[in-house]
């Protein structure tokens, strides 16, 4: 495989931060995955970043099986993972497959843990991000609790302050649902050399 000229890389992100899904197939396809891992711009936002901040589920679908597992947690120069740029900018199916990518290839709940530069993980930061958030934290808590186990009283709680936001859910949920169904049968098999 070529090795990509800055341009080419530049516009790879761009493509991402666009959901220009055909650009981001060629780019893989001429200059293979270890392009796509070390693909930054002058802030230090991988590929990744661009997809989850801009709620480009079909091209995150696509990348996800073309990287190693590390790159889902590479933060930018601000010490920000890709993770908090869906939550600040309410990307709920982004957020969704993520959590539901297994955590063997770099997606899951070690996300959810992540910290950024203030200290903050994707939970607290959805809740500092305040209003227009509600949905948002109202998923990750809902994940959270489903993941690492809670009392009964916690998600009776839990699911009536979060009745409205999990009945608006479902048709995301479905969404989201098809499509890492589609991203499990595309990545069964699929090893990522991280050398």
């Amino acid at each position: 495989m070529s090795v990509p000229s800055q341009d080419d890389v530049e516009d790879f992100l761009l493509s991402c931060r666009y959901g220009e899904l055909d650009e981001v197939k060629s780019f893989i396809e001429q200059f293979g995955r270890a392009a796509v891992a070390i693909a930054r711009d002058e802030r230090g936002n991988t590929a990744i970043h661009m997809c989850c901040g801009n709620g480009h589920v079909d091209v995150l679908t696509y990348i996800l099986p073309h990287i190693p597992p590390t790159l889902l947690s590479q933060t930018n120069a601000a010490s920000s993972p890709p993770i908090h740029w869906a939550v600040s900018n309410n990307h709920v199916l982004v957020i969704r497959l993520l959590a539901e990518f297994p955590a063997e290839k770099g997606g899951g709940l070690p996300l959810f843990k992540q910290k950024n530069a203030a200290g903050r993980d994707a939970f607290a930061e959805a809740l500092f991000a305040g209003e227009g958030k509600e949905e948002i934290a109202g998923w990750i808590e809902g994940f959270l609790w489903r993941v690492e186990g809670g009392d009964d009283e916690e998600g009776a709680k839990s699911s009536d302050n979060h009745e409205s936001v999990h009945e608006e859910d479902e048709g995301k949920s479905k969404q989201a649902s098809g499509i890492t169904d589609d991203l499990a049968a595309r990545t069964d098999g699929v090893r990522i050399d991280d050398s």
